[in-house]
């Protein structure tokens, strides 16, 4: 019978390849930038070819691996993104994913637009009080707000058909009053209407009369 010695760099190869792989989470820290989710994760030792990422609406992974090394990150980011727009960057075992929030407001009707001459970074959020009315008719939907403290110029608010969402700053104390609200029926964005003094402010809305949308049918 013959022997064959294995080269010494195959075997070592081999070894290494045979070797259990210890799964290990890896230091990382996150944290909200303007409209960006920003993690910066640290993956010493690895090589910028051996880090796998995917990236879906509300969930991200990565797997790494060096030595007998698995790093491996599954996180729920409880909140949506846009998966194609995912940036990446690694240097010296340092990656830097952002990754930008689904925004559906960019297609919203904006009513009234803050003054972001400042920066709103640290603020404090209360939820504010908020009332409904509806008149006799069923035509309109008033929303009347408490946001005491609040500068006219500081407030945003942009509506949707069927919600609203509200952000009201007080910079000398960095509280913002802010919410995503259902107006409970459906209204004509473009025909909403604000106004705001001593701290309450209101917003009248057309309520969608659903027959606008019919169309004739001929006989």
């Amino acid at each position: 019978m013959a022997i064959v010695q294995t080269p010494e760099k195959t075997k070592d190869i081999q070894e290494a390849a045979n070797q259990p792989k210890y799964k290990v989470t890896p230091r990382y820290g996150a944290w909200l930038h303007d409209d960006k989710f920003v993690l910066e994760i640290a993956l010493p030792g690895v090589a910028k070819e051996s880090i796998k990422m995917k990236a879906m609406e509300d969930y991200f992974t990565l797997r790494a691996e060096r030595d007998n090394i698995m790093y491996t990150l599954d996180l729920d980011l409880n909140f949506r993104i846009e998966p194609t727009k995912v940036t990446n960057e690694y240097v010296e075992g340092l990656l830097r994913v952002e990754f930008e929030r689904f925004n559906p407001l960019e297609k919203a009707f904006t009513v009234m637009k803050r003054d972001k001459s400042y920066k709103d970074e640290n603020l404090y959020q209360v939820f504010p009080r908020i009332y409904r009315d509806t008149d006799y008719d069923g035509k309109k939907i008033t929303i009347e707000m408490s946001i005491p403290g609040v500068k006219k110029e500081d407030i945003e608010l942009k509506v949707l058909p069927s919600w609203f969402h509200v952000s009201a700053v007080r910079p000398k104390d960095k509280v913002e009053y802010a919410a995503n609200v259902s107006f409970g029926v459906d209204i004509v964005p473009e025909k909403t209407t604000a106004e705001y003094y001593h701290g309450l402010l209101k917003i009248h809305a057309m309520i969608h009369d659903p027959l606008d949308d019919a169309k004739e049918i001929k006989l």
